[in-house]
């Protein structure tokens, strides 16, 4: 694991971190090229599981400290210092991933999805394989919903900032992977089957149905990465096509009494009133009177 920077005040994390983005951004960039060979995506799928690796030890890292994954102790001095000396020894993936599992459960699917990329990077670099493009490209963007997520955002997801992860990848790699419809799918996937979603949203960054409600009071979509405060965003049931939660709306914006909201399904602008009594939402369309009292409030 290689740890270069100029600036010795830079933490560990941050370390890692600008490592595994450039390998994850290099390896997206050619994976996703138009023209990309064979030969090609087989250095890419190594560039994006080393990256994954990296990423994984970025959390253990932050979540318990350089020591977490360093065999024996830590070396005194700079780490990239003790890198180059070779006197820095890091765990091996493998026991990254099991003590990440003792804090977070792993789906069947998920664990298929990290052995099998990590098997693939095994067999290129070991002896060969034929590989197709178009399969590679799926399977890694299924195994990235999962790690953007659980590795690279890591505990920031239950931190509603207005972040993305964005902050991981470049302009183009966010666009080309958010917009790729395997990892659309992926991200719907990953949010319905996850433990720590309450419930499962669409998001109003993506438009993909990957917006979990955490019971951090959080919202993490799985796709975008965003991340928002519940007492910051709310959803209502649109009064126009009927999609259930499927209106979102400012809580803490009130315009005579009403909050100016967007079904995210039928794209309509609608006035949404939050019964201060009752808390039950209705949705109206802007170009109409709403009622003056509560349809849900007892009479």
């Amino acid at each position: 694991m290689s740890l270069k920077s100029p600036n010795p005040s830079v933490s560990p994390a941050k370390l890692v971190l600008s490592n595994a983005t450039d390998f994850l951004n290099a390896g997206l960039t050619l994976l996703f090229s138009p023209n990309v060979t064979s030969a090609e995506a087989k250095v890419a799928i190594i560039s994006i599981q080393t990256a994954i690796e990296l990423l994984v030890k970025y959390r253990l890292i932050r979540q318990f400290g350089l020591s977490s994954i360093v065999r024996g102790n830590v070396p005194e001095g700079p780490i990239e210092k003790a890198s180059r000396e070779g006197r820095l020894y890091t765990i091996g993936y493998s026991e990254c991933l099991k003590r990440i599992q003792e804090e977070e459960a792993f789906s069947e699917a998920e664990r298929k999805l990290v052995r099998g990329l990590q098997n693939l990077r095994n067999s290129l670099v070991h002896f060969t394989a034929d590989i197709d493009v178009l399969d590679v490209r799926r399977d890694a963007a299924s195994l990235l919903v999962r790690s953007l997520s659980m590795f690279a955002a890591g505990a920031e997801r239950d931190d509603g900032q207005f972040q993305t992860h964005s902050r991981f990848l470049n302009d183009m790699n966010f666009q080309t992977l958010t917009n790729y419809e395997p990892y659309r799918l992926g991200a719907v996937d990953s949010a319905r089957s996850s433990l720590d979603s309450d419930e499962v949203l669409r998001c109003w960054a993506c438009g993909v149905d990957a917006m979990s409600f955490r019971p951090s009071d959080n919202y993490f979509c799985h796709c975008c990465g965003l991340t928002v405060l519940t007492v910051a965003v709310a959803y209502a049931d649109c009064g126009l096509c009927g999609a259930q939660r499927g209106a979102v709306y400012d809580p803490l914006n009130l315009t005579d009494g009403f909050h100016h909201g967007r079904c995210l399904h039928c794209g309509k602008e609608l006035w949404i009133r939050s019964c201060p009594s009752c808390g039950s939402t209705r949705s109206f369309p802007m170009n109409e009177q709403p009622p003056g009292i509560c349809e849900d409030c007892p009479a």
